[in-house]
């Protein structure tokens, strides 16, 4: 076992560790340093989900069933992978390494009861988490999963350090200073600790110096000036939004040429050795097959509408048909009914007689004279006006019961069968389309269709409380597909396993959909870009699937 994930809550992993150390040691950057040019005001909805390092069916083979000694080289595995991640900046892929490792040590510390070794993983596996966070401007979430932490052990100085830096971003000194007083209790001699207190110190002077200053200003005869100093901070801001722009705008063009010094030296390296091409005359090649993909992909979207829109045609005309031929039939049988009974049939029987108004009816229905008409007044029925009540507010869908009309007390409704047949038929509706222009004869489409849906488990309720809807579900799924070229002939074939359906993944960013190798790979003798497209194709079709889920999830609001 790794000697740093074995070493003391308290000491192995504190924040004064050198930087060249792996991630889990690595000192977080100041709040100076962290809120630079990456800040994103965008982040702000992401912040408001807290981290949840209790999920599960995350890999192949169930935690249920493995033993503790596997459990934990499993998180080991997956701390070296974000480690790794970490290192290339990658931080989505780090975050999603170190929260499955956490997944994994679910199991062996229930009420934090797990060993040395077990919580001294988990806090490392935690406080890496939340330095990750920091870095991509996520403050509350590195504050909460470095609370996380600290319910393992609450006076562990790394992710004391960890809380008190988020909170410092989160403009809430007086909670920093807190954590990190607590910090200098068990490591008094800590010089990062010490030097994070001694900087939020300053500036909560800093801050109390310039809104004096502000106050003095804003009291005095010039007051007005003020008005002018919004402006210059306005001004500030664009020139800010303008360089962020052009740093993005830099980095694209590095990343660009990054990919084609690669095709250069593919070309290079071909058997033959094709020609170099230059920086220009690829890149507007880039672009003219991004325009082409585009173009292609909304063509067979387009195609894929009218489909469907003929058929919806098609199935309204034929509903129409049925309709008038019903009416038909019933007006035949309203008139064969009329006058039943003949005068000759009257005659025979007793007990029946014919209205003023030709109707037949009983000899015992007693008709009202115009006198006593005009005393009652007209009795023709007439249409109310709806008027609100408990009862037919209540019959909705997925209102309250009448019961429940305020919808203050908890109920819950079950939604699991509408919800399964629901996201099935939405993730088999999923159809991508895929343009390559790599080939000779000027191009080719590729389709990307879910032919199969299996082991779709799990469950689903809207519940209603405080006079608020939670709409809650938790499935898992595998998805079966085709690729297929424009002859419509499969070309390859394979699966996709989405492990983690549920309510927290609202975003289409935090839906994991996991590549199962090919069942049936493209041919060998296709070619190195008939494979090259199949993946790409499939990449659209992973995209189109979680818009899928998201399409399941906006009509489970909608219709509950």
């Amino acid at each position: 076992m790794d000697e740093k994930a074995s070493s003391s809550g308290n000491g192995g992993d504190s924040p004064t560790d050198a930087p060249s150390s792996p991630p889990e040691l690595i000192d977080p950057p100041s709040l100076d340093d962290a809120v630079d040019n990456k800040a994103n005001d965008d982040d702000d909805d992401a912040e408001k989900k807290v981290a949840n390092s209790d999920d599960s069916n995350d890999d192949d083979k169930s935690s249920a069933t493995m033993t503790p000694d596997d459990l934990l080289l499993k998180a080991m595995t997956h701390k070296e992978d974000g480690n790794s991640h970490f290192k290339s900046s990658d931080y989505t892929s780090a975050t999603r390494s170190y929260r499955r490792g956490t997944n994994a040590l679910k199991t062996l510390n229930i009420d934090n009861s797990g060993d040395e070794q077990v919580k001294s993983l988990l806090i490392t596996l935690q406080t890496n988490l939340s330095m990750v966070c920091y870095k991509q401007s996520k403050h509350k979430m590195s504050r909460d999963v470095a609370s996380k932490a600290l319910e393992i052990d609450s006076i562990n100085v790394k992710a004391l350090y960890r809380r008190a830096v988020a909170h410092r971003a989160l403009g809430d000194a007086d909670a920093a200073k807190a954590d990190l007083r607590t910090a200098l209790k068990t490591e008094p001699n800590n010089v990062s600790v010490r030097k994070e207190l001694i900087s939020i110190k300053k500036l909560v002077e800093n801050q109390k110096a310039k809104e004096k200053a502000r106050l003095q200003k804003a009291f005095s005869k010039g007051g007005s000036s003020l008005l002018y100093s919004d402006k210059e901070e306005e001004e500030q801001r664009k020139l800010m939004e303008v360089e962020e722009k052009k740093k993005l705008e830099k980095e694209a063009v590095q990343k660009r040429k990054g990919e084609w010094e690669d095709e250069v030296v593919r070309r290079m390296a071909s058997d033959p050795p094709q020609e170099a091409i230059s920086f220009d005359e690829w890149d507007k090649q880039r672009r003219k097959k991004e325009e082409d993909a585009e173009k292609a992909q909304k063509k067979a979207k387009k195609a894929i509408a009218d489909v469907e829109r003929e058929a919806q045609r098609k199935a309204r005309e034929a509903q129409k048909a049925a309709n008038n031929t019903n009416n038909n039939n019933e007006s035949d049988d309203d008139d064969d009914d009329d006058d039943k009974l003949t005068e000759r049939e009257l005659a025979m029987l007793r007990g029946y007689k014919k209205t003023s108004d030709g109707r037949t009816t009983s000899y015992f229905n007693r008709e009202q004279t115009e006198h006593e008409k005009q005393l009652i007044g007209s009795i023709q029925p007439k249409k109310l006006d709806e008027v609100s009540s408990p009862t037919a507010s209540s019959s909705g869908v997925g209102g309250p019961s009448a019961w429940n009309a305020s919808g203050t007390t908890w109920e819950e409704k079950d939604t699991t069968d509408w919800c399964k047949k629901t996201l099935e038929q939405s993730l088999l509706d999923t159809t991508s389309a895929y343009y390559s222009a790599t080939s000779s004869d000027g191009g080719t489409t590729y389709v990307a269709v879910v032919k199969k849906v299996t082991d779709l488990t799990g469950d689903a309720s809207v519940a209603i409380a405080g006079g608020k809807k939670r709409y809650i579900y938790d499935f898992h799924a595998n998805v079966e597909y085709e690729v297929t070229g424009e002859d419509g002939e499969a070309i390859a074939s394979g699966s996709l396993r989405m492990p983690e359906i549920h309510s927290a993944n609202s975003n289409e960013d935090e839906l994991d959909v996991d590549v199962i190798a090919w069942k049936t790979p493209p041919p060998a003798d296709s070619g190195v870009s008939v494979m090259q497209d199949c993946v790409e194709c499939r990449k659209v079709l992973v995209a189109d699937v979680r818009k899928s889920v998201l399409r399941f999830v906006e009509k489970f609001n909608a219709t509950f």
